[in-house]
């Protein structure tokens, strides 16, 4: 029985618990004739949790349009704003998986440089959590009283946990943490060539409009990644390079392949994606 249906309630579940212990230790530091109301400090708990998420989130975002890359999407809790038709969309978030966080910038040139800068994005969001969780710590010890003191204690401490949780060299459901995501694209091996590879055709992409002009070898590199999320990516670019090139019977057998790995990624990634709108089963 596969259990992948689970995993963006383990991270809704991982978020809960992260808020009912943060809350619970900023409350038991509160002094005795300080302490607020359980209930309203509880509210004061979510949204400490969801500012340290977003202060997270803003240092992969700001470092990405920093260095050039175009905004694409932007998700905290029930907060999303993405880029849509080339206008820019608020929406409300559905999706528990991406609850938890999301931020992507997009290369709007090919260049050299493009492995290098996304190697900084990726670090700046763990850094922006850990200058935010030690800030908060700081301020709630010598600045604060009763509940902002409380506040600052909860943001300081999900900051903190999410540098933790952000460093371990692994995933988080579909997404690599942001530590395994940097190795991969400072390696000098086939990981690393293969998240260049990624990065040349979203940049190519970007730049025409169209995945006309990509390098296919690039795609099919990408179907050799361990990965199915980053092998969903190559038949992804794969078929539509295909499709845009008019080349019929080979974007009929890329699309196979395609929809053979849907499971690879959320739903709502699919969606946004406008597969369905463009794929048609053969029958």
């Amino acid at each position: 029985m596969k259990l992948i249906w689970l995993k963006p309630y383990l991270v809704v579940a991982f978020l809960l618990l992260l808020t009912a212990d943060a809350s619970a230790l900023g409350f038991a530091l509160l002094p005795k004739d300080e302490k607020p109301n359980g209930l309203l400090f509880g509210g004061v708990t979510i949204v400490a949790l969801f500012i340290a998420i977003a202060v997270h989130e803003l240092g992969h975002l700001l470092t990405g349009l920093a260095q050039g890359f175009r905004f694409e999407l932007f998700i905290v809790g029930l907060l999303g704003i993405k880029r849509e038709d080339g206008r820019i969309k608020v929406y409300f978030n559905k999706d528990l998986g991406m609850m938890g966080g999301v931020a992507a910038t997009m290369p709007v040139q090919q260049s050299a440089e493009n492995r290098k800068k996304f190697a900084r994005l990726v670090i700046a969001g763990p850094l922006a959590s850990l200058f935010f969780g030690v800030a908060g710590i700081l301020i709630a010890i010598y600045c604060s009283q009763g509940l902002a003191r409380g506040f600052w204690t909860v943001a300081g401490a999900c900051s903190l946990a999410l540098v933790l949780a952000t460093t371990l060299p692994t995933k988080t459901g579909i997404f690599f943490t942001d530590s395994a995501r940097y190795q991969r694209l400072i390696s000098k091996g086939k990981a690393g060539a293969i998240e260049e590879a990624m990065l040349a055709m979203m940049a190519q992409y970007t730049v025409d409009n169209s995945a006309k002009n990509i390098d296919i070898e690039h795609a099919r590199l990408l179907q050799t990644d361990d990965e199915k999320f980053m092998r969903f990516w190559g038949y992804y670019y794969e078929y539509y390079y295909y499709k845009d090139n008019l080349l019929i019977a080979e974007a009929a057998e890329a699309k196979e392949k395609l929809v053979a790995e849907k499971s690879s990624v959320s739903n709502q990634i699919w969606k946004a994606l406008k597969i369905d709108d463009n794929v048609t089963t053969a029958g």
